[in-house]
């Protein structure tokens, strides 16, 4: 933002609520770039020399209105008369020299919105992921649809030449698409509907045909139902928990060729039924390009990580590019909370060379359906880490987690004050440094006929826990004696090794899972956007070395070592709590 835009807004802006200003401080930049381009009548035009501003404000309203249609009402108008006047005047002033341009003013709109984007429930796109989105159309631009929310900010990227039209069910996007459509002279038609219930863009025999689409739609929703849906164009085949799947419908309803599209994290993993047959039908039309994975915390006004999937109805290779761009070389740090996606054009190079790299792989179907329809790069895409890995794993013999070991999953139990078992619940927060289970634990209550349930996962020695929830990765040993009534929580997953199998015993699984390529294996795994998670069938599916007699005896050894020097640690802390409380005495 230009310092005489920010003094300006700084000076007028600091006294009102920010949604407010903004609209107001808008409409004045509309008002002064019609003036300045001679397009009103004197009856329309600012009179600086009225001290009563009610008249310049009811002119505002009524061309904006006529105008511009970008249905300006400003119920909550909240300059005062002199505050209008004097900010009407400063900005015709630094427009006439020149001193800064339309341009600059619908930069200053922008950076205020970033401020304020909740306002009108859409996220602050930076220009890096918008550009990024553009790039990915390639040359299919002649025709492009921008639905949703925020559709301006990919539009006006576009060529001048392209017609680019847009529907968003948020009458505030409206406005500001409008507002930007005439500071920049371009021509986004954008109407105020919902696409998903109210699709307005229509053609011969059915909706009207974009070569492309590209949107942002609002992330991780589930407002609608496909029961509620009056849908005469048969877009919606599959019924589906979360709204991607209609949103992403829809785009490809209106689209002829390309359709790139923003999406949570949690639709490229999800296998519910909706979600699944929709990717099955378009794996099997041969619709999907591309995956890539995006940083994460790119996002002005929220932390779920962001992918980008792209569809061809014109693709001719059966394969599937998978892009893995969240590692730290995308990543600009801008704040604790907030980071800037760099190097767009390694991923904008792996894309148009469509084979595998050190960001890219490149996937048959057949692959994607042993993953479950799973469209998460990291699960094809093979890191620098990933490589270790295998490295590391040839010069074992492996065997699935599953085949080793048993795994039980907790299940919540109910505490009933009455009860007459008594158990003790432990969590996360009683792990020690050293995979230990320390603490009192939470105590729970079962009625006697209920608690079969609490038995079978109650605690022995020699089990090893893992963390499935949360914090994944985690991992406890359980390798001193415990009381018989103790259980752990739903957070973590038993491991308890089979009887008679070689080359792993429970010392040997915890300090491999503890290793760094125990956790990459544990953390690759991880699903989820707000709360990570582990599913029980990645867990069990996890190979795991199996180790010669010797090996299995250094681990040992290495345990005993580590568990001394813990003690000698408690020891020191002991004593230099009493030599600091001793000092004075």
């Amino acid at each position: 933002m230009k310092k005489q835009i920010y003094a300006l807004v700084d000076a007028f802006g600091r006294a009102h609520k920010v949604s407010v200003f903004i609209e107001q401080f808008a409409a004045c930049c509309v008002w002064v770039k019609l003036m300045m381009s001679n397009h009103l009548d004197d009856e329309r035009l600012f009179d600086h020399k009225l001290i009563d501003q009610t008249t310049n404000i009811e002119r505002l309203k009524r061309v904006l209105n006529e105008c511009v249609s970008v249905n300006f009402n400003s119920d909550h108008w909240s300059l005062s008369h002199s505050e209008f006047r004097n900010l009407m005047n400063a900005l015709l002033e630094l427009v006439k020299t020149n001193t800064i341009s339309y341009q600059d003013l619908s930069e200053a709109i922008e950076a205020l919105l970033e401020t304020d984007g909740k306002r009108i429930g859409n996220y602050s796109i930076s220009k890096e992921l918008s550009r990024l989105g553009i790039n990915l159309l390639e040359e299919k631009i002649s025709s492009v649809y921008c639905p949703f929310v925020a559709g301006y900010k990919f539009a006006h990227l576009l060529p001048i030449e392209s017609d680019v039209f847009g529907e968003t069910p948020l009458p505030a996007d409206e406005f500001y698409a409008e507002v930007h459509n005439l500071l920049l002279d371009r021509k986004f038609s954008i109407t105020c509907t919902d696409p998903i219930l109210v699709p307005t863009l229509l053609g011969h025999g059915g909706l009207r045909q974009f070569q492309s689409a590209i949107a942002i739609p609002p992330l991780g929703t589930k407002v609608y139902n496909k029961v509620d849906i009056q849908d005469i164009w048969g877009r919606f085949p599959e019924k589906s928990l979360m709204d991607e799947v209609y949103q992403l419908r829809h785009m490809l309803a209106q689209t002829s060729e390309r359709v790139v599209c923003f999406v949570t994290n949690g639709f490229l993993f999800r296998s519910a039924a909706g979600e699944k047959q929709f990717k099955e039908d378009i794996l099997n039309k041969n619709w999907l390009k591309v995956v890539i994975s995006l940083p994460s915390n790119l996002l002005e006004l929220t932390s779920i990580p962001l992918s980008i999937v792209v569809f061809d109805k014109t693709k001719s290779s059966q394969d599937v590019l998978f892009v893995d761009a969240s590692s730290e070389h995308f990543v600009e740090k801008v704040s604790r909370v907030r980071n800037k996606l760099i190097n767009a054009d390694d991923i904008l190079s792996v894309f148009k060379d469509l084979k595998d790299s050190q960001f890219s792989k490149l996937c048959s179907i057949k692959e994607i359906e042993t993953q479950e329809y799973n469209l998460s790069p990291n699960r094809y895409v093979i890191s620098e880490k990933d490589a270790g890995l295998e490295a590391f794993l040839q010069n074992y013999e492996l065997a699935k987690l599953s085949d080793l070991v048993e795994i039980i999953r907790p299940q919540a139990i109910k505490h009933d004050e009455n009860g007459d078992c008594v158990y003790i619940e432990h969590n996360l927060t009683s792990l020690n440094p050293v995979g230990q289970l320390t603490g009192d634990g939470k105590v729970v209550k079962v009625p006697s006929k209920e608690a079969s349930k609490a038995e079978k996962q109650r605690i022995l020695i020699g089990d090893v826990l893992v963390s499935c929830r949360g914090a994944v990765g985690k991992v406890a040993l359980i390798d001193f004696a415990v009381p018989d009534n103790l259980l752990a929580s739903q957070a973590f997953a038993i491991l308890r090794c089979k009887p008679h199998v070689s080359g792993i015993t429970s010392t040997a699984l915890y300090q491999y899972l503890i290793s760094e390529y125990g956790q990459i294996q544990l953390t690759g795994l991880v699903t989820g956007t707000t709360a990570q998670m582990l599913s029980a069938k990645d867990l069990s599916n996890i190979v795991i070395p199996k180790f010669t007699p010797g090996k299995l005896a250094e681990f040992e050894a290495v345990r005993t070592s580590v568990l001394e020097k813990y003690a000698q640690l408690i020891q020191l802390e002991s004593e230099i709590t009493q030599l600091n409380m001793n000092c004075l005495k």
